[in-house]
């Protein structure tokens, strides 16, 4: 008798969530595209300020939700386990390096170490909402600082609409901050 009941609410949890338990998504593999060309090596930082994770309601691996069959929400999480900040600085680390860029990645930094420039991502949203179809919205903001912390230039990127690869999204929306004319120019010699 025990055992029906486990069985059966077992099969409610998996009817009530159809596939939408346990969802993750990858965002390192989202390195954007850079096309410029440096000889300064580049410092990646990602400071998440998603207003959520700041109030400790979501885990800083928080990317998203799920719609299960009756629209009840489900958290969808990095895959890698780690912040959703160390996952992009890894994407824009590997974009950069992609382009021949010297790049790290560092945390907690306020000025570039000498000779180099320190590229700072600013998530202020980063999240998924899928049900029949998925919404991606984004707010971030790049700056590019010297090594005496003074902000070079910076640009802000913001959107929300459906999406059909949020792998793809997530690498135009670091490509599009970046490409940006003040940050190409900061960044290049």
């Amino acid at each position: 008798m025990q055992f029906l009941r486990v069985f059966v609410l077992a099969a409610a949890v998996i009817a009530l969530g159809g596939c939408a338990i346990g969802q993750t998504i990858d965002y390192r593999q989202s390195s954007p595209e850079v096309k410029l060309r440096s000889a300064t090596p580049v410092l990646v930082q990602v400071v998440d300020q998603r207003p959520y994770v700041l109030a400790l309601d979501k885990k800083p691996t928080f990317v998203g939700r799920i719609r299960g069959l009756y629209y009840n929400p489900w958290n969808v999480n990095t895959k890698s386990g780690l912040p959703l900040a160390d996952d992009l600085a890894q994407a824009v680390r590997t974009g950069l390096t992609k382009a021949r860029i010297s790049a790290a990645v560092g945390q907690g930094v306020t000025a570039a170490p000498a000779g180099q420039k320190l590229l700072v991502l600013t998530l202020r949203e980063w999240k998924m909402d899928a049900y029949m179809k998925v919404r991606f919205d984004f707010d971030v903001g790049l700056a590019v600082i010297d090594e005496h912390g003074a902000v070079l230039a910076s640009q802000d990127v913001k959107g929300s609409g459906a999406v059909g690869n949020l792998i793809v999204a997530g690498s135009n929306v670091l490509r599009q901050a970046i490409a940006s004319p003040g940050v190409t120019q900061a960044l290049e010699p």
